[in-house]
């Protein structure tokens, strides 16, 4: 009888071993599915940002596509929601790098995609190169170097609706800048520097399409390995802004 009631105390054991496992698996609906994404890499792109920002969105549950500029002019985004530009060097001897494909992606964003920019992908998109943020993005809003910077989120704006998110992240900066409009209005400021008070993330519409960019750095996670690579592990992030790009994301999508 003791040997019995083991085995059925085994059983049970196991049962809800399975279950958990089963439930731990069980994918949770973020509200990106079918989302189709285009990640480029080309010359010019940080790799680690590339990877990081390929983690993150596959993380989102989103349709995950890498892209080259052949792909852009052989009408790839024709079949995308959001192009994702990561962070790189878009300047000196690399600025040529989708010379040719800068209409294209005008016109892309024009005719009602979504445009998502880091860093170096965020100075893309100014007027020094793609023109769909008529302004400049000025670098070392807080000094050079690469360290975690503390950012206040703009918890009042209602598009993007950020009424539910934190007041404040600390993500990675790495020399990163602000952003300077010329006369173009309708920018909603997503989030400032905390000891500078400059924008360093903004959204906006352009035409149909919609634009998220940012100088600093949401997509690393700092001190994890989930985002793919192990740069800038050896800091100690406190929190993640994955689920705060995951809400950007889908006004890019919803309102595009």
């Amino acid at each position: 009888m003791a040997r019995q009631s083991v085995k059925i105390g085994f059983a049970v054991i196991l049962m809800a071993t399975l279950l958990i496992t089963a439930v731990t698996f069980i994918p949770v609906n973020t509200g990106m599915e079918g989302v189709q994404v285009a990640i480029y890499t080309d010359r010019g792109v940080q790799a680690t940002s590339r990877i990081a920002l390929q983690n993150m969105f596959e993380w989102m549950h989103a349709e995950v596509s890498i892209i080259e500029a052949v792909d852009i002019n052989d009408g790839i985004l024709d079949a995308i929601d959001i192009l994702v530009m990561p962070s790189g060097c878009w300047c000196s001897d690399r600025c040529l790098i989708l010379g040719e494909e800068m209409n294209i992606i005008r016109e892309f964003v024009e005719n009602g995609g979504s445009y998502f920019g880091i860093d170096g992908g965020a100075s893309y998109a100014t007027s020094y190169r793609l023109d769909i943020f008529h302004g400049t993005l000025y670098p070392d809003a807080c000094g050079a170097g690469d360290f975690l910077q503390e950012v206040t989120v703009n918890t009042n704006l209602n598009a993007p609706d950020l009424s539910q998110e934190p007041e404040s992240y600390e993500l990675l900066y790495e020399s990163s800048g602000y952003f300077d409009a010329d006369n173009m209005t309708g920018i909603a400021t997503v989030a400032i520097y905390v000891n500078t008070s400059l924008p360093c993330m903004i959204a906006f519409k352009f035409e149909t399409g919609t634009v998220f960019l940012s100088s600093p750095h949401p997509e690393y996670e700092e001190g994890s390995d989930r985002d793919g690579t192990d740069v800038y592990d050896s800091m100690q992030d406190p929190d993640s802004e994955w689920d705060f790009m995951l809400r950007i994301c889908k006004w890019l999508v919803d309102q595009s």
